[in-house]
């Protein structure tokens, strides 16, 4: 029942091809093994793993490969991380894996402590990669945003993972690392307890254009709705309380008087944080944090346009002929939004975000979360996370920050195994310390 859920409307998978492992000693493992390495994100965070490795190389050095169908195409990707950062990568290994071949997948699996995978789209390509983890006890992490996969890999192996000691975490990457490290963070840092969270992302630079990869991610994601739901209901089964002081519901156009800033509803987040309270909830007992994502913008006239956008954008994902164009010619259907080239780094070095999670809750802390307070919220909390751009140059960040968590942390990581969320897994580690480490910061006031 799963698989066709899953894999509905998401295409076949390319040709099988063969592979042939690097070598390593009987019973060794790399630390981290980069899958996917030479797409346009996957390049991006080989550069962010050499810079890792380069700065543990005198307390505990890393070992590492980059994975991938050919070898010509990764030894290209380690040649360009060496000369992006300076360092000699002439040591790190190559293996040769495929999506299209299981046997390789396992092989890839077998000698590695931790994945990461940055091949997609993760619905159609990413669960021969968790059925591989989990069979030969290698961790993984992805930077996939898509419900469809990430709840679907939970409701079919959470169990399996947890039998075999390994952690599956998705959207480690800009989805959905700021909005889960942040309210981890704030709930944390705040001496009472929280009611609410809304989150208003806030983007500057040069309007650079967003790589395909995550237009297919989000095509996906649309077209697939109905199916999430099935997947939602049968992974999700209890309720959660009702909340006697609800969030309140704003205008899909509003003004931020808090912020000086006009916003639009961005719910990318919103399945993800969910998951994590609804298991803070039913495993903890802690209160669930209700929760709301925005994107901040000058004036009221680039908020229309945002809207009309994305309304444009889900017709075009809805009708699968309309889809169909939209995946052939991104760059004309989407006016040069999406390219499949990506952005030029010298235009993503212009782009940086901050995301501003408002909280609101109560100086006086009830005994369990299901617990009501009579009175309304009366403290209020901001933590502000900021880096750099968010689509590659963040998200590597986060992606290599939530790999060395689990492999420098596995003994702290969340019930030493399983599929969940990053909120989640990475509740009482130290990967804020990370983030902050590799030049991301939070910023509490309140």
């Amino acid at each position: 029942m799963f698989n066709r859920l899953l894999f509905q409307g998401s295409g076949q998978v390319g040709r099988a091809f063969k592979c042939s492992m690097a070598s390593l000693a009987a019973g060794q493992r790399y630390d981290l093994v980069v899958f996917g390495a030479t797409g346009y994100t996957g390049q991006f965070v080989v550069e962010e793993v050499a810079r890792v490795a380069q700065k543990e190389k005198n307390e505990s050095p890393l070992t590492w490969a980059v994975a991938g169908r050919s070898t010509d195409k990764l030894n290209k990707a380690i040649e360009t991380a060496s000369q992006e950062t300076g360092l000699d990568l002439s040591n790190v290994a190559v293996v040769k894996a495929d999506v299209g071949d299981q046997e390789s997948i396992d092989a890839m699996a077998a000698q590695a402590k931790v994945i990461i995978n940055c091949v997609g789209p993760y619905t159609r390509y990413g669960e021969c990669v968790v059925r591989a983890c989990i069979s030969k006890g290698a961790s993984h992490v992805d930077i996939s945003g898509e419900p469809q996969f990430l709840e679907g890999m939970q409701l079919e192996y959470n169990e399996a993972a947890r039998e075999a000691g390994v952690h599956i975490v998705g959207a480690c990457g800009y989805d959905s690392i700021p909005v889960e490290m942040g309210i981890n963070h704030m709930i944390q840092n705040f001496e009472g307890e929280i009611n609410s969270v809304e989150n208003c992302v806030i983007f500057r630079g040069s309007g650079a254009p967003i790589h395909t990869g995550t237009m297919e991610s989000a095509a996906l994601a649309i077209s697939n709705a109905d199916v999430v739901r099935e997947i939602r209901r049968r992974l999700l089964p209890l309720r959660l309380p009702s909340p006697k002081h609800r969030l309140p519901r704003r205008n899909p156009l509003h003004y931020r008087d808090e912020l000086g800033l006009y916003a639009v509803p961005m719910p990318t987040d919103e399945p993800v944080a969910f998951r994590t309270q609804y298991d803070f909830f039913h495993e903890y007992g802690r209160r669930p944090v209700q929760f709301r994502g925005y994107m901040g913008l000058r004036n009221a006239f680039q908020g229309i346009g945002v809207l009309l956008g994305m309304a444009y954008f889900a017709v075009l994902c809805y009708f699968s002929f309309t889809r169909k164009l939209l995946l052939k010619y991104p760059e004309v259907m989407t006016a040069g939004v999406f390219s499949r080239k990506g952005a030029e780094r010298s235009a993503l070095a212009k782009s940086k975000f901050t995301s501003v999670l408002m909280g609101r809750g109560w100086s006086k802390k009830l005994d369990h979360g299901s617990e009501q307070h009579e009175s309304p919220p009366d403290q209020s909390i901001i933590v502000k996370v900021s880096g750099p751009d968010p689509g590659y140059g963040a998200t590597s960040i986060m992606l290599v920050a939530s790999a060395m968590t689990i492999l420098r942390e596995k003994s702290v990581c969340a019930r030493k195994g399983g599929v969940m969320t990053p909120g989640v897994a990475f509740w009482d580690t130290g990967i804020v310390k990370r983030l902050e480490d590799r030049g991301m910061t939070f910023e509490i006031q309140k």
